[in-house]
Protein backbone atom coordinates (compact mmCIF):
# COMPACT_ATOMS: atom_id res chain seq x y z
CA UNK A 1 0.00 0.00 0.00
CA UNK A 2 2.83 2.37 1.11
CA UNK A 3 4.58 1.51 -2.88
CA UNK A 4 1.46 2.38 -4.42
CA UNK A 5 1.26 6.01 -2.74
CA UNK A 6 4.67 6.38 -3.43
CA UNK A 7 4.84 6.15 -7.01
CA UNK A 8 1.33 7.43 -6.83
CA UNK A 9 2.33 10.61 -5.34
CA UNK A 10 5.50 10.37 -8.22
CA UNK A 11 3.12 10.53 -10.70
CA UNK A 12 1.26 12.93 -9.68
CA UNK A 13 4.69 15.29 -9.51
CA UNK A 14 5.99 14.43 -12.79
CA UNK A 15 2.59 15.24 -14.28
CA UNK A 16 2.19 18.47 -12.41
CA UNK A 17 6.18 19.42 -13.26
CA UNK A 18 5.29 18.45 -16.84
CA UNK A 19 1.68 20.36 -17.15
CA UNK A 20 3.89 23.57 -16.02
CA UNK A 21 6.85 22.94 -18.41
CA UNK A 22 7.12 25.83 -20.71
CA UNK A 23 7.05 24.43 -24.28
CA UNK A 24 10.18 25.25 -26.02
CA UNK A 25 8.58 26.90 -29.08
CA UNK A 26 6.79 29.31 -26.76
CA UNK A 27 8.96 33.13 -27.14
CA UNK A 28 10.06 34.04 -23.99
CA UNK A 29 9.22 38.16 -24.15
CA UNK A 30 10.13 39.02 -20.80
CA UNK A 31 12.33 41.95 -21.81
CA UNK A 32 9.10 43.61 -23.63
CA UNK A 33 7.90 44.04 -19.88
CA UNK A 34 11.17 45.36 -18.92
CA UNK A 35 11.02 48.19 -21.94
CA UNK A 36 7.46 48.97 -21.34
CA UNK A 37 7.44 52.26 -19.75
CA UNK A 38 8.27 56.43 -20.02
CA UNK A 39 11.02 57.75 -21.77
CA UNK A 40 12.77 61.40 -21.56
CA UNK A 41 14.63 62.59 -23.64
CA UNK A 42 15.72 64.81 -27.12
CA UNK A 43 14.90 65.01 -30.79
CA UNK A 44 17.76 66.12 -33.18
CA UNK A 45 18.09 66.73 -36.40
CA UNK A 46 21.02 64.77 -38.28
CA UNK A 47 20.81 67.14 -40.96
CA UNK A 48 21.56 70.31 -38.80
CA UNK A 49 17.71 71.88 -39.66
CA UNK A 50 16.51 72.25 -37.02
CA UNK A 51 17.87 72.44 -33.43
CA UNK A 52 17.27 69.99 -30.80
CA UNK A 53 14.12 69.89 -28.93
CA UNK A 54 12.86 68.36 -26.04
CA UNK A 55 10.80 65.26 -26.18
CA UNK A 56 8.96 61.79 -24.62
CA UNK A 57 8.15 58.38 -25.62
CA UNK A 58 5.35 56.53 -23.67
CA UNK A 59 5.74 53.05 -24.83
CA UNK A 60 3.24 50.34 -24.25
CA UNK A 61 2.37 46.33 -24.95
CA UNK A 62 -0.01 45.83 -27.53
CA UNK A 63 -0.92 42.32 -28.61
CA UNK A 64 2.53 40.84 -28.14
CA UNK A 65 3.69 43.82 -30.19
CA UNK A 66 5.19 47.12 -28.71
CA UNK A 67 2.78 50.71 -29.23
CA UNK A 68 5.63 53.69 -29.03
CA UNK A 69 3.88 57.65 -28.36
CA UNK A 70 7.17 59.84 -29.20
CA UNK A 71 5.77 63.30 -29.01
CA UNK A 72 7.49 67.05 -28.33
CA UNK A 73 7.62 70.17 -29.84
CA UNK A 74 8.90 68.63 -33.20
CA UNK A 75 6.28 65.79 -33.73
CA UNK A 76 3.92 63.83 -32.08
CA UNK A 77 3.13 60.41 -33.63
CA UNK A 78 2.22 56.49 -32.87
CA UNK A 79 3.14 53.76 -34.10
CA UNK A 80 2.98 49.90 -34.12
CA UNK A 81 6.57 47.53 -33.70
CA UNK A 82 7.74 44.17 -33.88
CA UNK A 83 10.52 43.62 -30.61
CA UNK A 84 13.70 41.17 -31.05
CA UNK A 85 15.51 40.37 -28.41
CA UNK A 86 19.38 40.59 -29.45
CA UNK A 87 21.62 40.16 -26.70
CA UNK A 88 21.68 43.47 -24.22
CA UNK A 89 19.21 44.88 -26.67
CA UNK A 90 16.01 44.79 -27.89
CA UNK A 91 15.43 45.86 -31.71
CA UNK A 92 12.70 47.38 -33.36
CA UNK A 93 10.77 46.77 -36.72
CA UNK A 94 7.93 47.90 -38.56
CA UNK A 95 4.74 45.01 -39.04
CA UNK A 96 2.28 44.70 -41.20
CA UNK A 97 1.70 47.00 -43.74
CA UNK A 98 4.29 49.55 -42.51
CA UNK A 99 6.49 46.90 -42.99
CA UNK A 100 5.62 45.93 -46.82
CA UNK A 101 5.28 50.02 -47.25
CA UNK A 102 9.40 50.18 -45.87
CA UNK A 103 10.59 46.73 -47.15
CA UNK A 104 8.83 46.90 -50.62
CA UNK A 105 7.83 42.92 -49.12
CA UNK A 106 5.80 41.48 -46.63
CA UNK A 107 7.72 39.25 -43.49
CA UNK A 108 7.13 36.01 -42.63
CA UNK A 109 5.00 38.01 -39.56
CA UNK A 110 6.61 36.18 -36.66
CA UNK A 111 9.66 35.57 -34.87
CA UNK A 112 10.11 31.91 -36.30
CA UNK A 113 11.57 30.23 -33.00
CA UNK A 114 10.64 27.28 -34.43
CA UNK A 115 13.18 27.62 -37.61
CA UNK A 116 15.92 29.48 -35.39
CA UNK A 117 19.55 27.96 -35.06
CA UNK A 118 21.70 27.19 -32.58
CA UNK A 119 22.87 30.82 -30.57
CA UNK A 120 21.06 32.99 -33.08
CA UNK A 121 19.27 35.66 -31.06
CA UNK A 122 15.70 36.62 -32.02
CA UNK A 123 16.94 39.48 -34.08
CA UNK A 124 19.69 37.41 -35.89
CA UNK A 125 16.39 35.11 -36.78
CA UNK A 126 14.27 38.01 -38.35
CA UNK A 127 17.24 39.56 -40.18
CA UNK A 128 17.63 36.08 -42.12
CA UNK A 129 14.22 34.85 -42.04
CA UNK A 130 12.28 38.75 -43.13
CA UNK A 131 14.83 40.78 -44.79
CA UNK A 132 16.99 41.32 -47.61
CA UNK A 133 20.71 42.59 -47.28
CA UNK A 134 20.94 46.22 -46.78
CA UNK A 135 17.22 46.75 -45.68
CA UNK A 136 17.67 49.75 -42.93
CA UNK A 137 15.98 49.49 -39.29
CA UNK A 138 15.69 52.59 -37.77
CA UNK A 139 16.04 51.85 -33.56
CA UNK A 140 15.83 50.02 -30.36
CA UNK A 141 16.39 49.41 -27.04
CA UNK A 142 19.46 49.26 -24.80
CA UNK A 143 18.31 46.84 -21.92
CA UNK A 144 21.66 47.67 -19.45
CA UNK A 145 21.32 51.69 -20.08
CA UNK A 146 17.67 51.94 -19.96
CA UNK A 147 17.78 53.90 -23.24
CA UNK A 148 15.56 54.34 -26.24
CA UNK A 149 16.73 55.48 -29.54
CA UNK A 150 14.48 56.05 -32.78
CA UNK A 151 15.12 58.03 -36.41
CA UNK A 152 11.95 59.03 -38.50
CA UNK A 153 12.60 59.59 -41.75
CA UNK A 154 11.39 62.98 -42.47
CA UNK A 155 10.99 65.24 -45.46
CA UNK A 156 11.52 68.79 -45.96
CA UNK A 157 10.57 69.64 -49.69
CA UNK A 158 12.24 67.16 -51.44
CA UNK A 159 14.77 66.65 -49.29
CA UNK A 160 14.91 63.79 -46.82
CA UNK A 161 16.50 63.96 -43.39
CA UNK A 162 16.19 61.86 -39.93
CA UNK A 163 15.08 63.28 -36.66
CA UNK A 164 16.97 61.01 -33.83
CA UNK A 165 14.93 60.99 -30.35
CA UNK A 166 17.38 59.72 -27.64
CA UNK A 167 15.63 58.87 -24.67
CA UNK A 168 15.89 57.27 -21.05
CA UNK A 169 13.81 55.40 -18.98
CA UNK A 170 12.16 57.41 -16.04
Amino acid sequence: MKRSKLILSIVIVAVAFCACKKDSSEVDNDYMSEIVGKYRGEFTNQAGLKSSSQGKADVATLNNQLQIHCYGDLMDTTFVMDAFENGDSVMVCDTGEAFEMQYGHMGNGSNHMMDMHNDESEWQNHMNEDHNLGDMHYGGFNMTKHTFEYMFRMMEGDSAYYMVFNGSKN
